[in-house]
């Protein structure tokens, strides 16, 4: 009885190793998982020929400009361009399209809008006042003009075709110019941009790591839980199974180093006799 205790407890404590093994083998696993997927991975940026959607980034100022790309927008880069997308507008040969000047064009319900775009403020600057000076000019002469047209920033702004000027100014309002500065050299906030960056990433790893060892330990517990509970059950359905000869009451005892009574000696044979 005492040898067939000891094999069952052997066997349990085989299984118990095989099951801790099995459940760290789990958690290195997720682990691994959770550091793979807290990787940061790199974004998808606009570029100044292409934008995320392929498009140049001034067509990204048009406004509702995702719905305008999937409907139809002009864009040129000299003035007979710009009049074949926009139709032969007045106004618009008022300034030169030197290198580096864009001009993007949409339909909208308030009219068309026209933004042509400049490299730098002196050019924007000279090419307002020269389209200012044109459109005085038209109107002096009585001929048709822009219904609103301004500055804003680094672009001028057309509205064409408007219903009336409440409508034109409404639709120029929607446009926001967007500053981009960059250094001539190296930038002096270098070191403090990156240790930034560095920390939102690490505390993004960090935190996800966390969450993910949390919700493996969770795993382990209710899957460990559940294993053993199975092994439990199952060990003792097998043992209520068995039937096992006991003069104790349905108890087993074990008489190790005969503590509880002395050994029966009548039923033994002898030494030397058989």
């Amino acid at each position: 009885m005492a040898w067939r205790h000891f094999v069952r407890r052997k066997g349990l404590a085989v299984q118990s190793s095989k099951l801790k093994k099995l459940f760290s083998l789990l958690s290195l696993l997720v682990l691994c998982a959770a550091a793979v997927v807290a990787q940061p991975r790199p974004g998808v940026q606009a570029s100044d020929t292409g934008g995320t959607l392929d498009v140049p980034v001034l067509v990204m100022h048009l406004p509702d400009w995702e719905k305008k790309v999937r409907e139809e927008y002009g864009y040129a880069t000299t003035l007979p361009e710009l009049q074949k997308a926009a139709g032969s507008q007045p106004g618009l040969d008022a300034f030169e399209f030197e290198e580096g000047v864009e001009a993007v064009t949409a339909k909208y319900e308030g009219g068309r809008l026209v933004i042509v775009e400049f490299p730098t403020p002196q050019h924007s600057v000279d090419a307002d006042a020269a389209i200012k000076r044109r459109i005085e000019e038209l109107k002096a002469a009585g001929q048709p003009a822009p219904s609103l047209y301004s500055r804003v920033g680094n672009y001028s702004v057309f509205v064409f075709d408007a219903p009336d000027f409440a409508a034109a100014e409404t639709l120029a309002s929607q446009v926001k110019y967007e500053k981009d500065v960059r250094w001539l050299g190296r930038n002096p906030h270098a070191e403090e941009i990156a240790t930034r960056a560095y920390t939102q990433t690490m505390g993004g790893v960090i935190l996800t790591t966390l969450k993910t060892t949390g919700l493996a330990i969770l795993l382990c517990l209710g899957v460990g839980g559940a294993v053993g509970g199975v092994i439990f059950l199952h060990r003792r359905s097998q043992q209520a199974a068995q039937q096992v000869y006991t003069d104790a009451g349905g108890m087993v005892r074990l008489n190790i180093e005969d503590l509880n009574t002395p050994p029966a000696t009548s039923n033994l044979l002898g030494r030397g006799q058989d």
